[in-house]
């Protein structure tokens, strides 16, 4: 589960001309993912970098967090520090990419996942858009849910260990995904925040990331390395 870098009070409106550049570099960014996982795959020992590479995620969200719309190189600064944290994620996520990837029906799971989450991502997606309702105010809720959501799953990970807690964990980071993509796509329409392009694609990529993780969970019954 990765936490949001976007819950932080709207400034006024102005029109957005960051969404396409935005959305370009979200799928280049799960791309990246997708390719150093299956890379890091085949790494010995990979899964013993685990928790130091966690914290280099943390590091960047808030690298790429702290990055102004007006500074100078704004926009480049905020694509590399992206792709660099997305290139981080993909080796977190290498042994969970071995586990499903080395049979046909972790495969097909695999491809499960990815077709739910596009769905419920690109429902939100739209949804979050055209909607005429201001959306902004969520986040401080949607803050908290994340929060929630982490904290039960370091709970159920390292005491519980109950698949059906973890099986509903994953339904509610679903939910709360689902409503965190349309609440991202409702304030960058407007880019009420005056993020950078790289920003506003952060917040796409991690909302899709973890719509996939969740139902990864959901459909491959609670497997974990």
């Amino acid at each position: 589960m990765y936490p949001s870098n976007n819950f932080e009070r709207p400034l006024p409106a102005a029109r957005s001309n960051n969404l396409p550049a935005a959305f370009a570099a979200m799928g280049a960014a799960l791309g990246l993912t997708g390719l150093v996982s299956w890379w890091g795959a085949s790494l010995p020992g990979i899964a013993t970098w685990f928790w130091p590479l966690v914290i280099v995620q943390f590091v960047l969200i808030l690298a790429i967090g702290s990055v102004r719309a007006w500074a100078r190189n704004a926009e480049n600064v905020s694509f590399v520090l992206l792709f660099a944290y997305a290139g981080i994620t993909g080796l977190v996520l290498a042994p969970v990419v071995n586990l499903f990837l080395a049979s046909a029906a972790g495969q097909a799971i695999v491809l499960q996942a990815l077709g739910a989450a596009g769905v419920a991502f690109g429902a939100a997606a739209v949804y979050g858009w055209t909607t005429k309702r201001d959306l902004s105010q969520l986040g401080s809720i949607l803050f908290m849910a994340v929060l929630g959501i982490v904290i039960s799953s370091l709970l159920n990970i390292f005491w519980l260990k109950s698949p059906l807690t973890d099986l509903v964990i994953s339904w509610i980071t679903v939910v709360v995904f689902t409503a965190y993509t349309a609440y991202e796509l409702n304030v960058a329409r407007d880019n009420r925040f005056g993020q950078t392009a790289g920003q506003i694609a952060l917040g796409l990529y991690l909302g899709f990331l973890n719509l996939f993780l969740a139902f990864l969970r959901i459909f491959g019954g609670g497997s974990r390395e």
